[in-house]
């Protein structure tokens, strides 16, 4: 749920960007936002499965064949999530997919759309504004 919200307000983030930008390509940029957002998502979530299985002792090897719905056996017995550390693991497992999505599209925003040199300040560039732009759409005008 966290991960549709997050994808929702990064195409917001690209939609503004790009207009602000003047790109002229304004639905292409938000379309590959959120599909670099989707894809670098899926591909994380799937690391993280093969890590857990490989730390619980599944072979992976040319045999393997695991999706998403396939949860049922992935109960951990006294391994990888095992006590606080488990804990955190699992909340890392988490985030680090949207985390790693989020800043895909960071670094292909600000390297080919607004064409600047990647440091913290020109990825988190417009995030304020775009929350601003949210906030002052629901003021009505009377």
């Amino acid at each position: 749920m966290f991960g549709g919200l997050l994808s929702i307000l990064i195409a917001i983030w690209v939609y503004r960007t790009a207009v602000q930008a003047k790109t002229g390509k304004v639905l292409f940029w938000t379309a590959g936002a959120a599909i670099t957002f989707f894809v670098v998502q899926l591909l994380f979530y799937e690391f993280n499965i093969i890590i857990i299985d490989t730390f619980d002792g599944s072979n992976i090897g040319g045999d393997y064949d695991r999706d998403f719905t396939d949860i049922g056996d992935r109960k951990d017995g006294g391994g990888l999530q095992d006590g606080f550390f488990g804990s955190v693991l699992g909340i890392l497992f988490e985030i680090l997919p949207l985390f790693m999505a989020w800043l895909s599209v960071a670094l292909i925003r600000t390297k080919f759309m607004l064409k600047e040199s990647i440091n913290y300040a020109n990825l988190v560039s417009g995030i304020k504004d775009t929350f601003i732009g949210i906030k002052n759409s629901f003021k009505t005008t009377d």
